[in-house]
């Protein structure tokens, strides 16, 4: 998604300065789009699923080849193996948008004069038509480009250049810190640090990358994007071998005090939950999308293998919505159960936030719900000096998920870039981030169109407050030219 589209849609035309970093980034994502396979210009998700199937399954098998060649790179063979329920996600979503598409174009191709008005009207009926279905089959197609953009340009950069063209993205500000030793984790080749370097990375495309498109989805034309999201907790399934759907994890219950110790449970087959919300996603992949995967490459490279050889067009047809629509109904009609269970305490509903970081913390946590309303965070920090901001999402976990913590992540929420730029030269005075920098990134920024890139991240460096590190991120968005800040805190966890 970091890539081109065909055309720049903000109608800029001018060259954006060249620096760098953007050279960097241009040389190692030309390199993976070639290696895929792929045309950047034929890349549009605005044109639905069938006329970008091919970038579709070459996304997919590029990113198997990764794992083949090396299978450290974890989070390549997961995507792989998970891009089958996706794909198929796309073509349920996407069959009458694209059918739409198809009609109004075959009428397009009628140039005579006396069609001009029924022309305008199917243009206006398509509009309507598709509006929301088309919208989430854009989206989905929108966050497999950006993943791919910012996924595969880090890949790409250690296959080809190792640690060293790693440690070259992180001192140019492409990635932060905490992804670089994510990779340093990759390299070292020890299976606990090559599962939580990859876990990282899982951790990146989830809260950095995509989290904003499922939060847009769910807010589309109420109540047409919560039951669009709801939907597709109740009815997805990860296509990773025994792992299970969202339901079936975390169903919804009905309980009732029946003494102190214990309480009345009714399970239903409905979901407790939304995977539009970070914290349930991020749930379900810690608890048992990642374990499942865990366990399939651990039990020996041939299973893996197996699945990853087999094209994903051909592995995708068995998750299409028609052929599970049976065990969906079933499953709503038996999985009912009613049972005891010990009572529980009940927990705080306070959103406002503090973090103490003047020692290091032993307990993850994430903070923020699914309206995205803001609150209030305050970090402790060493020295005596307190970091207050509003944010709408804010994780504190390790870099394995039994790990105490080790980083930070508080998400602003989305703005200009005159805005961005206001804030970024705020915390330039605040946390002694380098202004010159931020002046260069703001006029490339300004200048940059969806042909050179649509997704890019850029991260300024504070001076170390004690042992916490500092950074801020901005992911920018150029298909809507919007701008997100992350502030980043990392540190050297304790662990014995």
């Amino acid at each position: 998604m970091e890539q081109a589209a065909a055309a720049p849609r903000d109608g800029r035309s001018q060259t954006p300065p060249s620096t760098a970093a953007s050279q960097l980034r241009r040389q190692w994502l030309d390199r993976a789009l070639a290696n895929a396979g792929i045309d950047a210009r034929d890349w549009d998700p605005t044109r639905g699923v069938e006329e970008n199937r091919h970038t579709i399954e070459s996304v997919y098998a590029y990113y198997g080849r990764l794992y083949l060649s090396d299978p450290r790179l974890e989070w390549a063979g997961m995507a792989n193996i998970i891009g089958p329920s996706f794909y198929a996600g796309f073509l349920d979503i996407g069959f009458l948008p694209d059918q739409m598409r198809r009609t109004t174009r075959a009428l397009q191709r009628l140039r005579r004069r006396g069609l001009r008005k029924l022309l305008r009207r199917d243009r206006e009926l398509e509009k309507d038509f598709i509006g929301d279905l088309g919208f989430f089959e854009e989206t989905f197609l929108t966050m497999q480009r950006k993943i791919f953009d910012d996924q595969a340009l880090m890949h790409e950069a250690y296959r080809e250049g190792g640690l060293p063209a790693i440690h070259a993205l992180g001192d140019a500000g492409i990635i932060d810190q905490a992804t670089v030793q994510a990779w340093e984790n990759i390299d070292g080749g020890l299976v606990g640090q090559v599962h939580a370097g990859n876990r990282t990375l899982l951790y990146r495309e989830q809260h950095d990358i995509i989290d904003r498109f499922y939060v847009g989805m769910r807010r589309r034309s109420p109540p047409a994007g919560r039951l669009f999201t709801y939907g597709l907790t109740l009815a997805g399934t990860p296509a990773v071998p025994d792992a299970k759907g969202y339901r079936d994890v975390f169903p919804y219950t009905l309980s009732a005090p029946i003494s102190r110790r214990s309480r009345l449970v009714l399970r239903t087959p409905l979901a407790a939950g939304n995977l539009a919300f970070f914290t349930n996603r991020w749930s379900l992949i810690e608890t048992d999308t990642l374990p499942a995967y865990i366990r399939l490459i651990a039990g020996g490279a041939s299973g893996a293998r197996a699945l990853i050889e087999v094209p994903v067009a051909q592995r995708m047809a068995s998750f299409r919505l028609l052929r599970r629509l049976g065990r969906i109904v079933l499953a709503a009609v038996r999985h009912w159960r009613l049972g005891l269970e010990p009572a529980r305490a009940a927990v705080s509903g306070s959103r406002d936030a503090v973090v103490d970081l003047r020692t290091t913390p032993t307990e993850s946590r994430t903070w923020g719900d699914l309206q995205r309303q803001l609150f209030k965070i305050s970090v402790l920090l060493p020295g005596r000096r307190t970091l207050s901001t509003d944010t709408v999402l804010a994780v504190l976990l390790g870099a394995a998920a039994d790990d105490p913590p080790s980083r930070l992540s508080i998400k602003l929420p989305s703005s200009d870039l005159a805005d961005a730029k206001r804030r970024l030269e705020r915390f330039a005075l605040q946390w002694q981030l380098d202004a010159s920098e931020i002046a260069a990134w703001a006029q490339r920024a300004a200048a940059a169109t969806t042909t050179s890139h649509a997704y890019s991240t850029r991260v300024f460096a504070a001076q170390p407050i004690g042992f916490v590190r500092l950074e801020v991120q901005v992911e920018h968005h150029l298909d809507d030219d919007s701008y997100v800040l992350d502030l980043l805190l990392s540190w050297k966890a304790r662990t014995g």
